[in-house]
């Protein structure tokens, strides 16, 4: 009897390995929520977490200052200088609008924007060359408009929701009543930042890279 194989999609080797790694990320999050203290998850948080999103930073040529204090308070917090949730809420907001920022692929943005704005030109020519000189000028223009725009909208968004479930967090300690998915989004979006500053061609291979790190990270603190 022959089994038919129409519409069937073998699984690559690299999409096996990124569950896995998905999977190893959320295990040991569930384990540190689970089994550990809040002094753990800032030891993290501070040593782990955020450096990668510092050195995205440093790579793209971004100020570190809203980052670095962060990274900080976490330090403190790890030794139990805890600060009160104020203060959490004023340097988390920050510091995530620059992450989340980072972890944005407006290269994928542009390029779509950027062809869109040649399709348009391409019937307004006229249009087009007395505005903007050339279509290749309009959609350089566009597409990097529209870049800037939606990186923007994705790291305030992001920085808000995730600001406002961790301030809490982090003030109360209440690991059990933490919010796991939040805390998932946070670390691979530090880990997607520093994906982001390396070369685009390696973006996938080296945002693997850093979810491994941080799972070997994490596991030495849930121990």
């Amino acid at each position: 009897m022959r089994l038919s194989v129409r519409g069937y999609q073998p699984m690559l080797v690299r999409d096996l390995k990124q569950e896995h790694i998905e999977a190893d990320l959320t295990s040991c999050t569930m384990s540190l929520l689970t089994d550990g203290t809040v002094q753990k998850l800032h030891a993290y948080m501070g040593r782990t977490v955020l450096v990668l999103g510092i050195e995205a930073a440093q790579m793209r040529g971004e100020n570190t200052c809203e980052l670095e204090c962060l990274k900080e308070l976490h330090c403190k917090a790890a030794i139990r200088d805890m600060p009160v949730l104020e203060h959490w809420l004023d340097a988390l907001e920050g510091a995530y609008l620059v992450l989340f920022r980072l972890a944005f692929v407006a290269e994928k943005t542009y390029r779509v924007s950027h062809s869109s704005a040649l399709e348009f030109a391409a019937g307004n020519k006229d249009m087009i060359e007395s505005e903007f000189g050339s279509a290749e000028a309009y959609a350089d223009y566009y597409g990097t408009l529209n870049s800037e725009a939606n990186t923007k909208a994705f790291a305030r968004a992001n920085a808000q929701v995730h600001s406002n479930i961790n301030a809490k967090l982090f003030t109360d300690g209440s690991l059990q009543d933490a919010n796991t998915t939040a805390l998932l989004s946070l670390f691979k979006a530090s880990a997607y930042a520093f994906a982001c500053a390396h070369a685009f061609g390696e973006l996938e291979r080296r945002y693997c890279e850093a979810r491994q790190h941080l799972v070997r990270c994490l596991r030495t603190v849930i121990v």
